[in-house]
């Protein structure tokens, strides 16, 4: 029985600690040692799961998804500049929230670092902390660029038929209240996000990320790939039923032009074979979208490189830079101001349980040891408003915004 080898293997009974507790004591013990570790949970999903590498984070030229071992993978927005990270998972816990440990794949792996990691991770168990330490960059961010100006600029540019669709980004920096924890907050993130996809992710070379993203890029499970087009966004109204949403022209065009960005890939690798369902309206947390759903069955067409294909000519997609691609990289380079690092990225696990799921990285921040970043961008329109384009970054700073700092 798994359960049993984990126990020996542990030479502790992990079942008498609390999932905050385990966590909490796998990322410190990481910290200590150095060690990258990440920890998320699907959408719609219970399991929690839990990786840590015994290596730094390994740099991929190109992700060959099927000769990766399990993992977590984790890219840039300027793929080009900083390239793919991968974080193997030597230890893997998985576990849901009525605390039953599901079986655990704990590497035998017996250097000197994997023994390490086990002493230290007891040693934590038995000696519980207040709240785990993390990896942090304290990298400066510049905020100080006038978003309402740049969307109108973004505006001008299309109307001038530069090109059709371009999506600004913003960010804003906090300070962190004085107990933060950020296993409570990854906690509240499941609870509160159902549909969305949570994570943490902590690695000495990239600091620390969090998120409750909504937006899938791509996933294989068994024969079938699948990916979707996710645009316009709109505050959830309580008193209005999801199936009577009313979209404007604006934000239905803006979801189009996604769709047809990704049936523009497939048919530069001439896939004709795809089903197609929506768009319909789907809920990310406060948060309406436009949500079109393509699948492919990659051994029905007899492309089993089907999600190493559309991962490259996917990202990033039009849904977090524009369309066509080119011309909105070039001016969001000139003009955005901004670093994005890891935001509009993409990130997820790889090959755990015969699955891949990678997701854009959206509603995400990085955390320091004293201040966080959130980031959040727009999709411009020749109808846009600039107001009402800021509003909605401010809306989508509140995802996380208001778990932070709730109200009082």
């Amino acid at each position: 029985m798994k359960e049993r080898e984990e126990v020996e293997l542990l030479n502790f009974d992990v079942k008498h600690f609390t999932k905050e507790a385990l966590i909490s004591a796998a990322i410190q013990s990481a910290f200590d040692l150095g060690l990258p570790v990440a920890v998320w949970r699907l959408p719609n999903q219970n399991e929690i799961n839990l990786i840590v590498s015994f290596t730094a984070l390994q740099q991929l030229q190109r992700v060959e998804f099927p000769t990766l071992p399990k993992g977590f993978l984790i890219a840039p927005f300027e793929n080009d500049k900083k390239g793919n990270q991968f974080i193997k998972a030597d230890f893997h816990l998985s576990f849901d929230f009525d605390e039953v440990i599901e079986g655990s794949d704990i590497s035998s792996d017996e250097t000197a670092t994997g023994k390490a990691f086990k002493t230290q991770l007891i040693e934590r168990l038995s000696n519980p902390i207040e709240k785990p330490e993390y990896f942090s960059l304290e990298k400066a961010v510049d905020t100080s660029v006038d978003y309402k100006a740049l969307v109108q600029k973004s505006i001008d540019y299309i109307k001038s038929g530069v090109f059709e669709k371009v999506v600004p980004a913003r960010a804003a920096q906090f300070q962190l209240p004085q107990h933060f924890d950020p296993v409570s907050l990854f906690m509240n993130i499941c609870q509160e996000y159902t549909n969305a996809f949570a994570y943490f992710v902590s690695t000495p070379e990239i600091g620390t990320w969090m998120g409750a993203t909504p937006e899938l890029l791509l996933s294989k499970q068994q024969n079938i790939f699948k990916t979707v087009a996710l645009a316009g966004t709109k505050r959830f109204d309580t008193e209005t039923p999801i199936e009577e949403t009313a979209w404007l022209q604006k934000e239905i065009e803006e979801q189009a032009l996604v769709s047809r960005y990704i049936i523009s890939c497939f048919k530069k690798i001439r896939l004709r074979e795809f089903e197609e369902r929506g768009p319909r309206t789907s809920k990310a947390g406060n948060l309406l979208h436009l949500k079109t759903t393509y699948e492919v069955d990659v051994e029905a067409t007899n492309f089993p490189e089907l999600p190493t294909v559309m991962l490259e000519l996917l990202h990033p997609t039009s849904a977090v830079a524009g369309m066509p691609k080119t011309e909105t990289l070039q001016f969001l380079s000139e003009y955005e101001g901004l670093d994005r690092a890891y935001y509009s990225g993409f990130l997820g696990p790889v090959n755990l349980d015969e699955q891949t799921n990678i997701f854009v990285n959206l509603r995400c921040m990085q955390v320091d040891k004293h201040t966080t970043t959130l980031y959040a961008g727009a999709g411009v329109t020749e109808d846009s408003v600039p107001e009402k384009e800021y509003l909605e970054t401010e809306m989508k700073f509140n995802t996380l915004r208001n778990l932070i700092y709730p109200a009082s």
